[in-house]
């Protein structure tokens, strides 16, 4: 991998890593990347019951802040945001599961810096098989998202879901989108700091739509297909407790920014589909 440094910052970039009981031998992998990719700073939240075993040696780079308490995904983000302030011009939220291609990261620090405008960029995603994730969505209806979680084998939930998640758009070109997926969210700090990080009051769910959302009105919000990297995307949905975070948070999602009327969302969804066929990306004036 190529490497990036920022003279005018102590560090590239700043990345913050959410454990869960998670395997060692993945944030190891993960790690390993980052620092091979970029001088950067890592702060390592970890939210499991017992501490994950990391025998990381002694280092000024890395940061490991035990929590003893699972506070979700986007509060232990939360977390690494704020102890990076100032560290770097960018922050990465990301998935430990995550397999970076050989200039991923060089790439996207390369489009921040070429784009003023831009407060947020994702990579094309891939499934490990190399089937593509379609992880560039416009902002959810109600059905839409329910319909995905109770009704996915039906017709009507599948037809809305294609048009949610863009099934029939190519995923090959730059383009701009309301809602990026949080299991890679590289962004510029100054915007970042703009709008506060994650809204707390998620617990797991909804939080990377939300501060996509409101990243996007602020900002050029942008998918990035010549940088790629591999999701493992281990879903773990299926437990009821599961189910209740997701209900819960996609309730205070709607309850925030509107159920059935949403005018806001309309519109955003309408200039993202008329740019995204109406010629090439273009930063925002």
């Amino acid at each position: 991998m190529r490497r990036v440094d920022d003279a005018h910052h102590p560090y590239a970039l700043t990345v913050s890593l959410v454990l869960f009981k998670t395997d060692p031998a993945e944030v190891r992998t993960v790690v390993d990347q980052l620092r091979a990719a970029c001088r950067c700073r890592l702060f390592i939240i970890d939210n499991s019951p017992s501490p994950v075993p990391l025998d990381f040696p002694a280092s000024d780079d890395i940061d490991i802040i035990i929590t003893g308490a699972n506070l979700g995904y986007g509060r232990g983000h939360n977390i690494g945001i704020n102890r990076a302030r100032g560290l770097a011009p960018f922050h990465l939220v990301m998935n430990t599961d995550i397999i970076l291609g050989p200039d991923t990261i060089t790439t996207l620090l390369a489009f921040l810096k070429d784009y003023e405008s831009v407060g947020l960029v994702m990579p094309r995603v891939r499934y490990p098989d190399g089937r593509i994730q379609h992880l560039c969505r416009l902002l959810p209806s109600p059905s839409d998202l329910l319909g995905r979680r109770f009704f996915g084998k039906m017709r009507w939930a599948q037809e809305r879901n294609r048009h949610y998640e863009l099934h029939d758009w190519s995923y090959d070109q730059v383009a701009s989108f309301p809602f990026l997926s949080g299991c890679f969210m590289l962004m510029r700090r100054t915007f970042l700091d703009q709008v506060g990080g994650f809204d707390p009051r998620y617990f797991l769910y909804a939080e990377d739509l939300d501060l996509s959302r409101r990243l996007h009105a602020i900002s050029d919000t942008v998918f990035v297909p010549m940088a790629e990297v591999t999701h493992q995307y281990r879903s773990e949905s299926r437990s009821a407790r599961r189910y209740a975070h997701g209900i819960k948070s996609l309730a205070q999602y709607f309850t925030k920014w509107g159920w059935v009327r949403d005018p806001e969302r309309d519109a955003i969804n309408a200039a993202t589909l008329r740019r995204l066929y109406d010629g090439p990306w273009r930063p925002k004036d």
